[in-house]
């Protein structure tokens, strides 16, 4: 499988020269590495010296290869029959037709493009592995929340077959309805949700965040992590950038700067254990062209393997007990550094149990275990949320009699 390394960060804090750095580095042990870049400001290009093709990977070395993802170019592959239904409807109720065709780029399906277009690479076979340089942390989120929220679960799919079934029958006697082609790709897309969803939180991918021993650095990684967690995706390393080297001759000013990132760095530090830390020093110039990225991972990474799973701890898992005859009590544990208690809400069904968290929320599908359960009290203990699932004594007597039944059958 593609082995698929996610950077984020904070607008700034050099995420493009790190995933750059990384790329070279893998390319230089004789991987096949892509180098992708999803921001829309691509700066990709300028740190390799080299330019990139918007639409197809451009070869850089035999081992690597970089691309800028151009979305109007993806969108135009995958739904244009969706944009020219949003396009023409805009322009039905009297808006400019080049207006209309912006307003028909809706908000967040541009990210999921780029995206999708990285799992469609992945699954090629063409790359041992693929590193993906994002946009500023808030539209990364928002990325990697996409699929999740887009699915809309069992109810999202109904209401989707419901209207598809109306526009069926109106359609002769409204013009504005959308056609097949727009149904088509829809489904498409609902069906790439899911498959985007179970690609995230494959083995193969993980999310390093890049920071600078800074406060607002510190503040939105710590919230970044918090949100990586509860949607359940891997976070395998954090990389501080632009630590300021410690030399004598450099004066009292500078001396203030260094004693203050090292302060940062120990902060971090205590905050991000056991995840894996990497530092990079600010160099002595512009880490531009292969050669010196490649210096740049080499000293970041020294002797780990840059391309391997560098921390494996899942954010969310399942913990049992119970004794011979007695309900079964379950907690359900989620890593949620940084909170506090007051922050946390719920909302139960049978099959789900939404978490809410400030603004963002999840809709987990609890395990088949749980669904006989009744969710309990909850506690909030050393960054771990636990919440506790019991057992009914009408399901644990049902279930002991269904496995008497079965052993009677047996015999």
């Amino acid at each position: 499988m593609t082995r698929v390394i996610i950077y984020s960060g904070k607008g700034g804090t050099g995420k493009t020269t790190v995933s750059a750095a990384t790329a070279t580095l893998l390319a230089h042990k004789g991987r096949r590495t892509l180098v992708v870049s999803s921001d829309p400001a691509h700066s990709l290009a300028d740190v390799l010296g080299k330019s990139l093709s918007r639409e197809q990977p451009t070869t850089l070395t035999p081992t690597l290869s970089g691309l800028e993802i151009d979305t109007v170019y993806e969108w135009r592959r995958n739904l244009g029959g969706f944009q020219q239904f949003i396009s023409s409807t805009y322009s039905s109720r009297g808006v400019d037709r080049s207006t209309a065709a912006e307003l028909a780029n809706q908000p967040g399906l541009d990210e999921i493009l780029a995206l999708q277009r990285i799992m469609t690479e992945a699954e090629s076979g063409r790359w041992d592995a693929i590193v993906l340089d994002t946009a500023p942390t808030g539209n990364t989120l928002r990325l990697l929340a996409y699929p999740e929220m887009i699915i809309g679960g069992d109810t999202g799919r109904k209401l989707f077959d419901v209207y598809r079934g109306f526009a069926n029958v109106a359609r002769p006697f409204r013009r504005d309805m959308p056609k097949d082609k727009f149904f088509e790709e829809i489904g498409v897309l609902l069906e790439q949700m899911q498959k985007l969803s179970n690609f995230l939180l494959s083995t193969d991918v993980s999310i390093r965040l890049v920071l600078n021993p800074e406060k607002l650095p510190l503040l939105e990684t710590r919230r970044a992590y918090t949100f990586l967690s509860l949607y359940g995706l891997l976070l395998d390393a954090v990389m501080i950038n632009k630590i300021l080297p410690q030399r004598l001759e450099l004066g009292a000013f500078f001396d203030y700067w260094v004693d203050l990132q090292k302060g940062y760095i120990a902060e971090i530090e205590t905050s991000f254990t056991p995840t894996p830390l990497f530092k990079t020093f600010l160099q002595d110039s512009e880490p531009i062209g292969l050669a010196r990225l490649l210096e740049v991972g080499q000293k970041t990474f020294g002797e780990k393997d840059p391309g391997s799973l560098l921390y494996t701890e899942r954010p969310i898992w399942l913990d049992q007990w119970n004794e011979e005859g007695t309900p079964g009590l379950y907690e359900l544990c989620v890593r949620l550094p940084f909170l506090e208690a007051e922050m946390i809400e719920f909302e139960r069904t049978t099959t789900d149990l939404t978490i809410c968290v400030e603004k963002w929320h999840r809709s987990l599908a609890l395990p088949r275990i749980l669904y006989n359960c009744t969710l309990g009290e909850y506690r909030y203990e050393d960054g771990i949320l636990r919440l506790e699932f019991r057992e009914e004594e009408e399901s644990t007597n049902a279930k002991r009699q269904i496995d008497e039944d079965l052993f009677v059958k047996l015999a």
